[in-house]
């Protein structure tokens, strides 16, 4: 296998712990670990984060472009300093590939002559609104210099083979690390003692970003109905964002502080500790690629119920890893927590056979490695249509 000079360009990256900073984070280090040169260009908030300019992380080099938080502004000026950056870094180096994550900020840096191979892989719940909305021209500017396209979930995958059907394109699901995420006992009792749980608690989790597209709001007003049904159900809200106000106002309104535990500013190594404390995981999301949340709690041998959005059904496996209800239904949440902690048995039965399928499809190494095989495939198919030009 040949090894390549991958530039990752990113404007979602640590310190952030959001799917998108996850995924990078990983397929750069699995990519690296196969002996590739991996440099991530990212962004930093200033002066909020006293993260480093430069910083070398997992044999992943990270370059990072100091902008100001400033909300209206911010993602102009990475756009301005990021491809100044970037122009550099190819005047300077010869890479290979360079690999985009965010639908606008990357996609507009990325716009420069480069004799190599541009990919995107498409996360974005805004491609998704803007397909349905039928505003294609949007999605064709900012993408039509992608020599190839990854999709984490079919649903992506198909949409955007329907905009570029010239362009390769292929669906690679997200992955997770299964030896930092795995089941351990010492691990689960201790965070249980340390968030004030019994034994008898039966742990709801959700782990998301508290956004609208995440379905937050539709798994805090089922809590209600669960604790009514069950009072054992505890819930452990892990995550931040623009809806915490309306959920922590929910939460006092409706007197359910003994019954729920929320947790914000959770770095991604603090994940597995409250991964192994729950007993089921809820992915409530509207829309979902193939989600990393998901998976890290599967790797933990935790069972899911999932809405049947995106790439959720691509790895929940109803009626062996977990459940898949209805999406913006609190009472289809309620019910299914319900069922599902009725019979605990069933539910380990569920976390045993999650964790087997994390191991045998879900490896970032496996990720990696087909990630890879279609630069590969891009890059003949390039040869190949400049060879026909030639002929011609």
């Amino acid at each position: 296998m040949k090894k390549r000079a991958i530039l990752m360009v990113s404007d979602d990256f640590l310190p952030n712990v959001g799917g998108i900073a996850a995924h990078v984070l990983e397929i750069s280090r699995a990519l690296a670990n196969l002996g590739n040169r991996v440099v991530v260009l990212t962004r930093i908030y200033d002066p909020e984060e006293k993260y480093p300019e430069l910083e070398i992380h997992d044999n992943i080099e990270i370059i990072r472009v100091r902008t100001s938080n400033y909300k209206k502004l911010r993602a102009l000026e990475f756009i301005v300093k990021g491809k100044a950056t970037l122009k550099k870094l190819i005047g300077l180096e010869q890479f290979d590939v360079i690999h985009s994550h965010k639908l606008i900020t990357d996609s507009m840096i990325t716009k420069v002559p480069f004799s190599g191979l541009k990919i995107f892989t498409n996360h974005s719940s805004t491609f998704l609104n803007w397909y349905a909305n039928k505003e294609i021209r949007k999605i064709h500017f900012l993408l039509q210099h992608y020599q190839g396209n990854i999709s984490p979930s079919n649903e992506l995958h198909t949409k955007i083979q329907t905009i570029f059907p010239k362009t390769p394109s292929i669906n690679i699901s997200n992955g997770v690390d299964a030896n930092k995420f795995k089941p351990n006992e010492l691990l689960r009792a201790e965070t249980r003692i340390a968030l004030g749980y019994s034994d008898a608690d039966q742990v709801v989790m959700i782990a998301r970003r508290l956004e609208a597209k995440n379905g937050v709001r539709y798994f805090v007003e089922a809590i209600p109905e669960m604790v009514a049904t069950n009072p054992q159900v505890q819930c452990l809200i892990v995550g931040d964002g623009s809806e915490r106000t309306y959920i922590e106002k929910f939460i006092k309104e409706h007197k359910l502080q003994h019954h729920v535990t929320m947790r914000t500013n959770i770095q991604n190594h603090e994940m597995p500790s409250y991964f192994n404390a729950a007993d089921l995981v809820v992915l409530p999301s509207l829309m979902e690629a193939t989600s990393i949340a998901g998976l890290e709690a599967m790797a933990c041998a935790k069972p899911l119920l999932g809405t049947r959005v995106g790439g959720i059904p691509e790895i929940i496996e109803a009626g062996r890893t977990g459940e898949l209800i209805d999406a913006k239904s609190s009472k289809a949440i309620a019910v299914g927590v319900e069922l599902m902690l009725a019979n605990r048995q069933r539910l380990f039965d569920y976390g045993i056979a999650a964790r087997e399928s994390v191991l045998n499809h879900f490896s970032w190494e496996q990720i990696a490695r087909k990630t890879v095989r279609f630069y590969e495939a891009c890059q003949s198919q390039i040869g190949a249509s400049n060879e026909a030009s030639k002929a011609r």
